[in-house]
């Protein structure tokens, strides 16, 4: 089926997009679906928050949480475990301060797993506000040792928050690890829809409907150089050629990029 041949050539397709980065140059913006700009590119600068209403708890804390603040915060499992506010968003138009929704990252578990919550999932009493010297002081990333601290600050600041929380492919559907450079347009979505053979994607399930009722296309572009049945199962390699087929990297690399935390975009 087209969705097990998607799990054996994807691996294949991330190999040759990342071997030859600059055959797959972004193309240009403008025109139908999904073509972008060059995937490189930054996110649009944050507006400056506007003023908010504040409240102060019967322990003494203040509502909203500032960015930064520490606070014991309830996980899957039904315990709590220490995380610290990365961003704030109201939860409503009418700016409620019990009703914010934070971004945290549980200092405990990896980056992917960082995920938006409410007052109602967090211990307000045990919260703290950061303090940057201690957290550097406590903070060793074996992971990204060989990284320079000041590009890992960089990029830590820029994909800080996952845009994209889930994609869709074929029948499946995936929750997502980490922050992808998409275009400007589909960073407001909280799920993306794509084509399993072009890797289009779009903001609306009725858009990819409508593209493949039009799609010629049934297979990844490129060369067929490996095949094996087995168990009435077949499993299949393409190659493809980055220069040919710009569009296809390109998505294959903003999908990667949801699963990987540190992959260059060209």
């Amino acid at each position: 089926s087209a969705a097990r041949m998607w799990e054996a050539w994807s691996t294949s397709e991330m190999v040759a997009a990342a071997a030859e980065p600059e055959k797959a140059a972004a193309a240009p913006a403008g025109g139908k679906g999904n073509t972008a700009p060059p995937s490189g590119a930054v996110p649009a600068q944050k507006k400056e928050e506007a003023p908010v209403r504040t409240i102060t708890t019967a322990d003494g804390v203040r509502l909203p949480m500032d960015i930064g603040t520490r606070v014991q915060c309830r996980w899957r499992d039904g315990q709590f475990y220490p995380v610290r506010v990365i961003e704030r968003r109201p939860g409503s138009a009418a700016g409620n301060p019990e009703e914010y929704e934070y971004y945290v990252h549980y200092e405990q578990f990896n980056r992917r797993l960082d995920t938006w919550v409410t007052v109602a999932d967090m211990n307000v009493k045990s919260a703290e506000q950061d303090d940057p010297k201690k957290r550097g002081a406590e903070e060793h990333d074996e992971e990204h040792a060989e990284f320079d601290p000041n590009a890992l600050r960089e990029h830590e600041e820029v994909t800080k928050v996952r845009n994209i929380l889930k994609v869709e492919l074929g029948r499946h559907e995936m929750d997502t690890w980490y922050f992808s450079p998409f275009p400007p347009e589909y960073t407001t979505c909280k799920k993306l829809f794509f084509c399993e053979f072009t890797l289009n994607f779009f903001k609306r399930k009725e858009q990819l409907q409508r593209h493949l009722r039009k799609n010629e296309q049934y297979h990844p572009p490129g060369d067929e150089i490996y095949r094996n049945e087995s168990r009435g199962k077949t499993t299949a390699f393409f190659e493809i050629d980055g220069k040919k087929d710009k569009m296809f990297c390109q998505n294959l690399c903003y999908l990667a990029k949801l699963f990987l935390d540190h992959k260059t975009l060209y």
